[in-house]
C-alpha cells in the first residue's frame, strides 16, 4: 500500500478509440515484397476494401498475438488514470460488441462523453520477429467525431487536455473549431503522431499554436517542418506557440526544447521488447505525470522514459503504469 497522498488534477482526451488486432508476422519486408506499405514504426490506414484484405493476409500468414483497446489518447488516459490521476475521454465507438471491449478496457477513465454508433475502429498492429511494427488504421466510428459531440463545460474541467490524431477530416475540424473556444486556463497537450505529420503543418497550425505542450518523434517532427534536423524542427515548432516541444527519439532518450532552454535524457541501457504498441502514449502520460507533480523537466523526461520502457514489456496495456511507479518521483 502507497503511503503518501496524489493531488489528483484531471487531463481529459480526445482522439481515436481502436480495437487493436495485434498480429506477428516473420518480417514485414516479406509483406512489403506483396505490395504492402508496411514499415517499421509507420502508422498508415487503407480504404476498407484493401483493409479486409490486408486482415485476410495477416489470418493466413501472421499469428494473432492479443487484442486490446487502443488510440493514442487513450493510450495516455488509461495509463494516467493507472497511476491514480483522474482522466477523462470524448471519442466516439462502435455499438457492437468491438465497442463495449473497447470501453471495458478503459477502467478507471470517465468514459460518459464517450457516444456509440456503427462499426467501432480497427487498428491491425503488425509485429514481426525483430520486433519492428507497423500500425493500419481503420476508423470508422471515429470519423463520426463533429464539434457538437464535445461538451465545452466538461472539457473546460481538466487542467490538460489531450489531443491525439484522427483519420478523417471532420474530426480534426472538430478539434480545430474547439481550440477557438476553449478556456485560455484548460492547457493542450497534442501528440500528432504519423497521421496529422503527414498532413503537414499548415493542416494542424490551429492545434499546434494553441499547445502549451507538442509531443513527436524525431521523424514526425521533420515531417511536420520539412527538415532532416530534429533540433531545428523542434526550435521551429516553439516559434508557433507551444510552450515545450518534446522530442521522442525511442532508445536514443529525448530531446525538449522551449524558449527558456533545452534538456536532453539519453537512456543507460536498452530496454527489452516485447511489443512497442503504445509506448510512446505512455511516455506522454509519464511526463505529463511528473509535471503535474511538479517535477523539474529533466526528471519528467526521466520518469516518461522509464514507464515507457516499462510497457515494452507486455503485449497491448499489460505493463503499463501503475501508481507505485509514481514513488520514484515521490521520492518514496
Amino acid at each position: 500500500m502507497i503511503s503518501f497522498t496524489i493531488v489528483m488534477k484531471a487531463v481529459i482526451g480526445i482522439g481515436a478509440l481502436n480495437l487493436d488486432l495485434m498480429y506477428e508476422v516473420d518480417a514485414l519486408t516479406a509483406l512489403r515484397k506483396e505490395g504492402w506499405s508496411l514499415h517499421a514504426g509507420r502508422e498508415t490506414s487503407l480504404p476498407p476494401g484493401e483493409f479486409q484484405k490486408l486482415l485476410k493476409e495477416l489470418e493466413r500468414w501472421g499469428t494473432l498475438r492479443f487484442r486490446s483497446g487502443g488510440g493514442s489518447a487513450a493510450n495516455t488516459m488509461v495509463a494516467l488514470a493507472r497511476m491514480g490521476f483522474q482522466t477523462g475521454f470524448v471519442g466516439r465507438v462502435g455499438a457492437d460488441e468491438e465497442g463495449a471491449f473497447i470501453l471495458s478496457e478503459m477502467e478507471g477513465v470517465d468514459r460518459s462523453q464517450v457516444k456509440q454508433g456503427g462499426a467501432s475502429g480497427i487498428c491491425l498492429v503488425v509485429l514481426d520477429r525483430h520486433r519492428d511494427r507497423a500500425l493500419v488504421v481503420q476508423p470508422n466510428a471515429n470519423n463520426a467525431l463533429r464539434f457538437k459531440d464535445l461538451d465545452l463545460s466538461y472539457l473546460s474541467a481538466g487542467q490538460y487536455l489531450h489531443l491525439s490524431a484522427f483519420v478523417g477530416d471532420a474530426p480534426l475540424d472538430a478539434q480545430k473549431k474547439l481550440m477557438e473556444v476553449l478556456p485560455a486556463k484548460v492547457k493542450i497537450s497534442l501528440d500528432p503522431g504519423e497521421l496529422y505529420a503527414q498532413r503537414g503543418m499548415k493542416e494542424i497550425l490551429p492545434l499546434v499554436e494553441r499547445s502549451s505542450i507538442l509531443f513527436a518523434t524525431d521523424h514526425e517532427i521533420c515531417t511536420l517542418i520539412g527538415t532532416d534536423d530534429y533540433q531545428a524542427g523542434c526550435k521551429e515548432i516553439a516559434s508557433l506557440g507551444p510552450q515545450m516541444v518534446v522530442c521522442k527519439r525511442g532508445e536514443e532518450g529525448a530531446y525538449l526544447f522551449s524558449p527558456e532552454g533545452e534538456a536532453q535524457f539519453r537512456p543507460e541501457e536498452e530496454a527489452a521488447v516485447v511489443d512497442n504498441t503504445g509506448a510512446g502514449d505512455v511516455y506522454n502520460a509519464g511526463f505529463l505525470a511528473a509535471l503535474l507533480l511538479g517535477r523539474e523537466l529533466n526528471g519528467c523526461l526521466a520518469f516518461a522514459h522509464s514507464v515507457a520502457a516499462k510497457s515494452l514489456g507486455g503485449y497491448g496495456r499489460q505493463q503499463y503504469p501503475d501508481a507505485e511507479d509514481l514513488k520514484e518521483i515521490q521520492g518514496g
